[in-house]
């Protein structure tokens, strides 16, 4: 192998182990941790020394901790529990909000049982929808991940976990069957693993503790809890873990002390006790390097040292889902810097679809603008689809191959119909297209042979805003319905654009 100069590397690789033979001597004294240099391969799993436990910190996200209205946002710090390869075990250095683990009016009603699968808090943490429930409570607008990670490359980096089991050590029939989340609660199991940081002992650990915040006190959390309000920052406090508690209605939960409650009874408190704390946690792809950064470390003693400065991370685009609609968002800007909202199904089993024309992430409303590319190529169950007037482009393939596609209804918005946008929707028989659409891509309608009614309002098509065969292959006899002021200039545009022979082009 050589370089551009021709010399080769394996002589520079030489060389330079050469040199580094030389240097080592002079490193052989004890020298401190370069703390700014820390990376996905430098992070270590908690360490005890003289009966003090230390983690690594990183920073990931931001959430409202300093300010007691819950306007400003600060970077999130996460102890490092246990790192496996790309996989960092992460949970929040602080209890970054306060929510009930459920609500206790259903439980007056029905008496049910409330385990971590079914309770509110993973609903509130995760932003599901209310079939994830037992209470029946959607949280797709008002959720933690949503507010905390506000970049599709933050929410990639969260890694969807299997959630264990858990068992209360002295009930032991109240077990909490398995999930699958990105955002959980901690288990009795783990929060007594002395390879996270934490001791055995239920009764007795420094390395539990928390205490309020400025947010959590002077705003009362997302429930908007009042007798929290009482509190005062800096004291010590409750959080939640998803083990079940001695009944039905209880979850076990750590105290001010960091004891399982008191005298390491651990029967936990009723699921309705609104002035515990959330401490989430999480599994962080830490190959993703552009979204977290190194924070430092803490001890058990309350000791902090400083790391990076908190990750720059790019928030031109965010993205949310909607589990109640079955959809996802993508908010973008385009080249002139307007907001793009884009729309993608994640429910492919849907017949009739209607686009939303506003969508809410729990903090602001968008007007939705866009569908996505490919959002429901080769989607065999669509029947309909209802395009709102804020829609300005259809997405390139975004309904190809939807052969079961029989009703289309374009809004008075539509601007751009992307190519392949309706590529061999074989059952489409008439469209209307808007007075306000622009641009129709290649092969647009191409293969639809049963679309026989084609209504065009618009003025604005020319040769080269029309893309090659974009009506190719649509009925034989299929018949055009132009403006009066564009009939001579359309009649000779359909047919070079794939218009058959006998197709008929009128006023």
């Amino acid at each position: 192998m050589y370089n551009k100069k021709g010399v080769t590397l394996k002589k520079r690789i030489l060389s330079i182990a050469l040199s580094m033979v030389m240097v080592v001597p002079m490193l052989t004294c004890v020298v401190p941790k370069n703390m700014s240099v820390v990376n996905a391969a430098n992070l270590t799993n908690p360490r005890s020394s003289g009966g003090v436990t230390t983690w690594d910190l990183v920073y990931f996200g931001k959430y409202p901790q300093s300010d007691s209205t819950g306007v400003k946002k600060d970077p999130i710090k996460w102890r490092v529990l246990n790192v496996n390869g790309n996989d960092a075990f992460l949970l929040a250095d602080t209890g970054l909000d306060a929510q009930r683990f459920h609500e206790w009016s259903n439980l007056k009603e029905n008496s049910a049982d409330i385990f971590w699968s079914t309770s509110c808090i993973r609903s509130w943490l995760n932003g599901y929808s209310s079939e994830y429930n037992e209470y029946k409570k959607g949280y797709t607008n008002k959720n933690f991940i949503n507010t905390a990670f506000t970049t599709t490359a933050e929410k990639n980096a969260i890694l969807e976990t299997d959630v264990p089991a858990t068992t209360n050590p002295q009930y032991g029939k109240t077990t909490a069957p398995a999930t699958r989340d990105k955002v959980f609660l901690l288990s009795y199991e783990e929060v007594t693993n002395p390879s996270y940081g934490f001791v055995s002992a239920v009764d007795a650990s420094d390395t539990r503790k928390l205490t309020y915040n400025a947010y959590v006190v002077g705003t009362g959390g997302v429930n908007e809890i009042n007798s929290i309000k009482r509190k005062t920052v800096g004291s010590e406090a409750f959080w939640w873990l998803r083990t079940r508690g001695m009944f039905e209605n209880m979850a076990m939960v750590v105290n001010g002390d960091g004891n399982l409650f008191e005298d390491g009874d651990c029967r936990g408190l009723a699921v309705d006790y609104d002035e515990v704390l959330v401490r989430p946690a999480v599994h962080l792809d830490i190959s993703k390097t552009a979204v977290w950064s190194y924070a430092g470390t803490v001890n058990s003693s309350g000791v902090y040292t400083s790391g990076d400065s908190v990750p720059a991370v790019d928030d031109s685009k965010k993205e949310f889902e909607d589990y109640d609609g079955r959809a996802a968002y993508e908010v973008t800007k385009d080249d002139e810097g307007n907001e793009v909202v884009e729309y993608r199904p994640t429910d492919s089993t849907l017949e009739n679809v209607v686009i939303p024309t506003r969508i809410s992430d729990g903090k602001r409303t968008y007007n939705v603008t866009k569908i996505a590319a490919n959002a429901f190529k080769n989607n065999k169950m669509i029947k309909s689809i209802i395009i709102p007037d804020t829609v300005t482009t259809i997405g390139k393939e975004a309904f190809s191959g939807c052969t079961n596609l029989q009703t289309v209804v374009f809004g008075s918005g539509l601007r751009y119909i992307n190519a392949k946008a309706f590529y061999k929707c074989t059952k489409i028989k008439k469209i209307v297209i808007p007075a306000s659409v622009e641009k129709i891509g290649k092969q647009a309608f191409f293969g639809c042979k049963k679309l026989k009614s084609i209504t065009i309002k618009t003025t604005k098509l020319t040769n080269k805003k029309v893309g090659a065969n974009a009506f190719k292959g649509t009925h034989k006899k299929a018949t055009f319905k132009v403006p009066k002021a564009k009939l001579k200039a359309y009649k000779k545009l359909l047919k070079d654009k794939g218009a058959g022979a006998k197709a008929k082009i009128k006023k």
